[in-house]
Parts: C-alpha cells; sequence; structure tokens
C-alpha cells in the first residue's frame, strides 16, 4: 500500500510539473492564479485562445456596431437554424458552419451571399465566447478568396447583452 501511494504521489507530481512547463511554453498560456481576460468593455476586441496568426481580425462590439449601421457590410450567424431563429442581429443571413456542404464552398457561399465581391465586408460571429463556429467559418470565407472577413467573437450574447436590438422567429422555442 505504501509503495501505491508513493507511485501516485511521483506521477500527480510529473503530470504537474509536465503540465505547467507546456502552459508556459505555449503562446495561448492559460493563467494559473487570476489574470483571467475580463469580459469586453466594448473597446477591445474579445479574441478566443484558439486564434492563429492569419486568422480574419477580431473586432470588438463599437465597431460591430457601426459595422451594422452602415449597411453596407453583411452579417453571418455561423450557428445552427434552431439557435439563430431564437435571436440573431438583425438583418443576418444564417450560414451554420456545421452544415457547411463538402467539396468547394465557393459557389455555395456565392450562392448565399448573392454574389457579392470577394472583398465585400463580412462579419462572421455565433453566440459568443464560448462558440468557436465564427472563427471556423471565417477561415473557410478566406481560403476561398474572401479579403473582408472580420469576427465579432463576442456574437449575437454580446449583442443583446448591451441591449442592441435583436431580430427573433416568433415560433421560437426556447
Amino acid at each position: 500500500m505504501n509503495r501505491l501511494v508513493k507511485q501516485l504521489l511521483i506521477i500527480i507530481v510529473f503530470s504537474t510539473l509536465v503540465g505547467l512547463l507546456r502552459n508556459s511554453l505555449f503562446p495561448n498560456e492559460i493563467a494559473i492564479i487570476g489574470g483571467w481576460r475580463d469580459l469586453s468593455n466594448g473597446e477591445e476586441p474579445v479574441i478566443p485562445p484558439t486564434a492563429e496568426k492569419g486568422d480574419p481580425p477580431f473586432i470588438a462590439i463599437n465597431v460591430a456596431q457601426m459595422e451594422h449601421s452602415t449597411k453596407d457590410t453583411k452579417f453571418i450567424d455561423a450557428r445552427d437554424f434552431d439557435e439563430y431563429k431564437c435571436g440573431t442581429i438583425p438583418g443576418s443571413i444564417n450560414i451554420p458552419f456545421d452544415y457547411l456542404p463538402g467539396g468547394d464552398l465557393k459557389p455555395y457561399f456565392d450562392s448565399m451571399l448573392g454574389g457579392i465581391p470577394l472583398d465585400y465586408p463580412l462579419v462572421i460571429f455565433c453566440s459568443g465566447e464560448e462558440c468557436d463556429l465564427s472563427l471556423h467559418l471565417g477561415r473557410n470565407f478566406m481560403d476561398v478568396g474572401y479579403s473582408n472577413v472580420m469576427i465579432f467573437f463576442g456574437g449575437s450574447r454580446e449583442w443583446e447583452n448591451y441591449g442592441l436590438e435583436m431580430e427573433r422567429i416568433s415560433n421560437c422555442e426556447e
């Protein structure tokens, strides 16, 4: 029994040290004590830990609101239709990431967006900070040639929390 306890302690100490070393060597380090990212203040964009170099730029709520007010930007909701219908940014187009067709996505995106130019401003979002669908969909748009893609990672939840108008389908079942 004594030997088993020693082995368990060695495994726990070794695992902890390996975890701490790995955490300190990678750019998206997790704070050990405090230091977690604050909720959005409206001025700084929410950037997920899964963000990589070359990803579309992330925008803050104030920029998203400005883009929305110009009416010259397409907003794309990356969530599935059941979530979309329960509340989205007004005028958004629903392109669910989880249901993208296989193969070349360019013709599909062109048909969903009405054949807009590749440099037309796009803001892609999903439900909020726990949802990576917007980031993945944004990468797909960039991969097929869209050059003016922005990610609003605060998503519909941050939009609503700031008291901005939401569009809902009347038969929504929450």
